[in-house]
């Protein structure tokens, strides 16, 4: 389902890129529950199947906009994400004061849906992966945005890379705990990024990751391109650049 792809090396940026690409339905603007498909489905409620599907349908929804769009009850939802959460089929997120839902592996067989998020403990990381790629391909001063774009030849990769229309690229580091912070802004010495954005889950973690990397030994022409964010806050500043981009 997702139209993200991990980067690949091409003779040029903007060459069967997700920007250009036609979105799946992945928002929250639409009214009313999407219908789901007739299928073969566990021994599930009625209400945990519809609140499944809308998990798979809008992804980065938060659970306030769920409830809303599936008008059911604070007390139906929760005993639905309960249900789910028993049957190993979704998983509850924080960022900040806003909660997301996003489904496991064995969700997407059920309706026949491809899995885009990694398996095993990365997956919450993949899934804000995706998130803060699906907002900024609705940025107009972005030209192109690739998920896992790969470093040159060491191995490493960033999480996100957005490239602008003069060709200036910035990375995104999303980042939901205070591990390998040096590690991932060490692997930017030298680079051409003209911007390298820490993406945090919270302003808490946003000022322990800034506290962090300013007492390290990093260069100087390094320190000076690091940025901080916590999700809500890129969330917030991107609606002023791309409008209602959900």
């Amino acid at each position: 389902m997702s139209d993200f792809k991990k980067w690949h090396p091409l003779t040029e940026f903007g060459q069967d890129n997700v920007k250009n690409k036609n979105p799946e339905p992945a928002n929250n603007d639409k009214k009313g529950c999407p219908q789901f498909p007739t299928i073969s489905m566990p021994k599930i409620s009625e209400t945990l199947a519809k609140l499944l599907w809308d998990i798979l349908v809008y992804p980065f929804c938060t659970v306030t906009v769920r409830i809303r769009r599936l008008s059911i009850s604070a007390r139906a939802y929760e005993l639905a994400k309960t249900e789910g959460q028993e049957h190993k089929l979704l998983v509850e997120s924080s960022a900040g004061s806003s909660k997301y839902l996003f489904g496991t592996a064995p969700a997407y067989p059920i309706y026949k849906m491809e899995d885009p998020f990694d398996q095993g403990p990365l997956r919450e990381h993949s899934f804000y992966n995706h998130f803060c790629a699906h907002v900024n391909k609705y940025d107009p001063r972005v030209k192109s945005v690739y998920t896992e774009f790969k470093l040159g030849t060491s191995g490493s990769c960033s999480d996100t890379v957005t490239v602008g229309h003069d060709g200036s690229r910035t990375a995104w580091e999303v980042t939901l705990n205070s591990s390998n912070i040096l590690s991932n802004a060490e692997k930017y010495a030298g680079s051409d990024f003209i911007r390298i954005i820490f993406l945090c889950r919270d302003y808490r973690l946003r000022e322990a990751v800034r506290a962090c990397i300013r007492e390290s030994q990093l260069s100087t022409q390094l320190l000076e391109r690091i940025e901080y964010q916590h999700f809500s806050e890129f969330l917030n500043r991107q609606r002023k650049f791309a409008g209602n981009w959900r």
